[in-house]
């Protein structure tokens, strides 16, 4: 499988773009500081540029089986990253030939079929009062994203911590709990994109 990868030096994109290598896959990485990379691998090619780059994100997308985005805000970045990175890929991947997309975001981000409990509730509420402008951008990038004609996935993970792969559990937000590890959720991702599973779905995810 060829991938293009999205925010494949942050703490949760280096590990899939680790994981997709060792699986045998092929990586096309956009990166706005090449020397970040982590990897090295004659499957890997790296184009630098940002994702409101259309010739950079263009030469990524090209050839590509699937798009694996872990893009998410950064302090001191743009505070709509995520919407941004919607449109763009909206506008681009159907000229590239490209239907897949795969896309992290928070548990914050409603979906329908959630039944969140008390303790959902609370930190959503957390988050509209601490990281008003992060949720929103995060919600109107899934927005985008379900209202488009691609198959996309939208996964959806609590509090990230470092650690190691560990069985998940994914479903609607109230059927999940409050932390999964950065590896278990590049795992899922790689596995959403090898079995075509949970295609226009957006489950949520935790340990």
């Amino acid at each position: 499988m060829k991938m293009a990868l999205l925010g494949g030096t942050g703490r949760t994109g280096r590990l899939i773009l680790d994981l997709a290598l060792q699986r045998g896959h092929r990586v096309q990485l956009l990166a706005r500081s090449p020397e970040k990379v982590s990897a090295d691998s004659p499957a890997l090619s790296v184009v630098q540029g940002e994702i409101m780059d259309s010739a950079a994100t263009s030469q990524v997308l090209a050839g590509a089986d699937v798009v694996v985005s872990a893009l998410g805000p950064v302090r001191g970045g743009s505070k709509t990253v995520m919407t941004d990175a919607a449109t763009q890929l909206l506008e681009l991947m159907p000229g590239a030939g490209v239907q897949r997309l795969i896309t992290l975001t928070g548990a914050g981000v409603p979906h329908p079929g959630d039944q969140p409990r008390t303790v959902d509730q609370l930190f959503r509420t957390l988050l509209k009062v601490l990281q008003p402008d992060v949720l929103r951008d995060s919600v109107a990038h899934a927005d985008l994203i379900r209202a488009s004609d691609l198959e996309w996935t939208i996964v959806r993970a609590p509090m990230l911590q470092d650690g190691p792969v560990a069985p998940v559990r994914s479903g609607a937000v109230g059927q999940t709990g409050p932390r999964v590890t950065r590896a278990s959720v590049a795992a899922f991702m790689l596995d959403a994109a090898e079995a075509g599973n949970f295609i226009r779905q957006a489950p949520a995810m935790s340990n």
